[in-house]
């Protein structure tokens, strides 16, 4: 008894011994004899990628890589394989036409109804084939033609009514900006995808208790965990449905139910989408006689209603909080506006708006300050190369931090802080090297293709509220810096997920 007491003693020593050399080779090989070694980071970044896996589930990614890029420098190692730059002429290596960077499989987590998307294509061949209908269609001569701005001027006027009528027979009128803006970039959105004899009215049923928008920003909020450990989110999921709440995450399941019904509706009823809507210019750009797959054509609706709901919203939130916080630039913007010539709708024409350069410096400085994404464009090393000085060998995982590039202290003096003055007085040497360090939609070939169409959403709506309303922080709410703060989601939603401000009235003369 006392023998085998002390053979597995000594087979247990073994074993933890085993173990032990096993992990100091693991380590000993990741900080000196690896690819990586010489690449700048935290020591445990290169031994493991669950520390920048933790950051990720607890919402805090984006914020800590841009602490590691101040600490290390332009070129970052996240994770063993994996790093991130922050620099421009790097940006310009890895996202310029032409420079054959092919996505990551982090896209395959956009994939929609078992198909593949402009957006989750990962060659460049293929993604240069398949944006060929799209691209032509979200051309500006396109989205700003009468029949797409028309529609969109009157859910301009349509966003001020609900605003007028909430406040009744008072002057001022407290609103969440988060909610009102999603529906009007949603209802925006799904006019261009379907035609707008099929698109959504969640703006003028925005009070209804159950909207198809309302759980959208909850399920993003988990969506680092399905990404990450996707079998810890579906035993979460599965668990909260059964015990607490059936509806717990299930806004994009009923989503993609909408899509499709939607779609279908559009299809039926084709002549009122075609030369109007995305589906309609998919169907008429149709190959060799072939009609697109159902699912191909469901899954680019929706991966178009996802990428432009979320990019004008988030836009607008933080447009406007920044106004209401710094007064003094929102009555500059108003001042530039009401000496604007006004057309019979009460508002100046697209072109002089789309041009009036404190709005357009206003909006630059918010989505500089304020990113729109994650910055998680993940791309890959085609070939081993230098970036920023620094041998990256091929097959490594690269991508641009957002929040680094465009809070980089030598560009942007005072990079916290909200300046829009910086771009109005800037000579034509810092406006070159600011404009190579902002990429709010993306650098290069994968730009946002909704680029045009987004900044008319947004310069219209900002427009008709400050000819409207004066807006001020609401100080009886929740809303402050904190809850302004942005989450390390794929869109860099506000941690308090609403935005509420006040609208007073203005006197007309």
């Amino acid at each position: 008894m006392e023998a085998n007491h002390r053979y597995n003693y000594y087979s247990l020593s073994i074993a933890i011994v085993f173990v032990a050399c096993l992990l100091i080779s693991r380590v000993i090989y990741a900080l000196f004899l690896s690819p990586y070694s010489h690449v700048p980071g935290p020591r445990i970044c290169k031994v493991t990628r669950l520390w920048v896996d933790l950051h990720d589930i607890f919402l805090r990614r984006n914020q800590q890589i841009y602490k590691w890029h101040e600490k290390y420098g332009p070129v970052v190692l996240i994770a063993p394989g994996e790093v991130s730059v922050s620099s421009a002429a790097s940006t310009k290596i890895v996202y310029r036409a032409g420079t054959q960077h092919p996505k990551s499989s982090f896209f395959d987590n956009f994939t929609m109804y078992g198909e593949r998307t402009i957006f989750t294509a990962l060659g460049c061949v293929d993604h240069r084939a398949m944006r060929k209908s799209t691209f032509s269609f979200y051309q500006p001569t396109t989205v700003y033609s009468d029949s797409v701005m028309g529609p969109l001027r009157q859910r301009v006027h349509l966003f001020v009514d609900e605003l007028n009528n909430s406040a009744h027979a008072e002057s001022t009128v407290g609103a969440d900006i988060f909610k009102l803006t999603n529906s009007y970039a949603f209802d925006n959105i799904t006019s261009l995808v379907y035609g707008p004899s099929h698109t959504s009215q969640s703006l003028e049923s925005v009070k209804e208790k159950q909207t198809i928008l309302e759980d959208w920003a909850e399920c993003e909020v988990w969506n680092n965990l399905l990404y990450t450990f996707p079998l810890a989110h579906k035993f979460m999921k599965f668990a909260i449905t059964r015990l607490q709440n059936p509806q717990f995450l299930h806004a994009e399941e009923k989503l993609f139910e909408w899509n499709m019904e939607r779609l279908d509706s559009t299809i039926q009823n084709i002549s009122t989408a075609t030369g109007l809507s995305l589906v309609g210019r998919l169907l008429k750009d149709k190959k060799g006689g072939e009609v697109p797959r159902k699912t191909f054509l469901a899954a680019e609706c929706l991966d178009n209603i996802h990428a432009a709901q979320t990019t004008v919203s988030l836009s607008l939130t933080y447009a406007i909080w920044l106004l209401a916080v710094h007064r003094s630039w929102q009555r500059e913007v108003r001042n530039e506006l009401q000496n604007l010539p006004m057309e019979d709708d009460g508002m100046p024409c697209f072109d002089a708006i789309k041009n009036a350069p404190i709005l357009e410096a206003c909006l630059r400085e918010s989505l500089r300050t304020k990113p729109l994404s994650s910055g998680r464009a993940e791309r890959i090393v085609p070939e081993t190369h230098l970036y920023d000085d620094v041998m990256i060998p091929a097959g490594t995982i690269i991508s641009t931090s957002t929040i680094a590039i465009q809070h980089n202290p030598s560009v942007f003096q005072n990079p916290h802080f909200y300046d829009p003055g910086r771009w109005l007085r800037a000579d034509e040497d810092e406006l070159r090297a600011m404009e190579s360090h902002y990429i709010p939609f993306g650098y290069g070939a994968r730009i946002c293709l909704g680029k045009a169409f987004a900044v008319a959403e947004i310069k219209l709506l900002l427009a008709c509220l400050l000819l409207n309303f004066d807006i001020h922080e609401n100080e009886q709410s929740s809303t402050n810096a904190t809850s302004m703060s942005q989450l390390g989601t794929e869109n860099a939603l506000p941690r308090g997920l609403r935005c509420d401000v006040l609208f007073r009235r203005l006197q007309k003369a």
